[in-house]
């Protein structure tokens, strides 16, 4: 047996729950969002223009969702994550690469094609 195949870890099913897990955990803040710094004072209608929904692994901003993968932690920010996105947009879909983080406030920072956002955590 050639060496390399002797040193190489099998995959059973612990070692795939463990990867799974890291990819869910790379980012457990699923809630609903709003652009800005914080909530509007006269209510939050999510689905709206500015607002954010996020359901790990999935990201919804206006018109388009991203099933987010593949997470690299950004190095010395913890809770940011650079990922890869198959996204679709009004019925087309398109790949991409996010940037999705916490924000300073209790929230989200979203980059998306090379377009920066801030969101409030809002609950309706």
């Amino acid at each position: 047996m050639p060496r390399f195949f002797r040193l190489a870890a099998p995959v059973t099913p612990v070692t795939a729950l463990i990867a799974s897990l890291s990819i869910a955990q790379a980012f457990p803040q699923d809630g609903l969002f709003c652009q800005g710094f914080s909530c509007p004072a006269d209510g939050f209608e999510p689905g709206g223009e500015r607002s954010v929904s996020l359901a790990f692994p999935t990201l919804c901003l206006t018109g388009q969702c991203c099933d987010l993968s593949n997470p690299i932690n950004v190095r010395d920010m913890d809770e940011t994550f650079l990922y890869d996105g198959e996204c679709t947009a009004e019925g087309v879909g398109f790949e991409a690469r996010l940037l999705v983080g916490e924000a300073s406030i209790d929230g989200l920072v979203v980059v998306l094609n090379n377009a920066a956002y801030t969101y409030a955590r809002c609950e309706p």
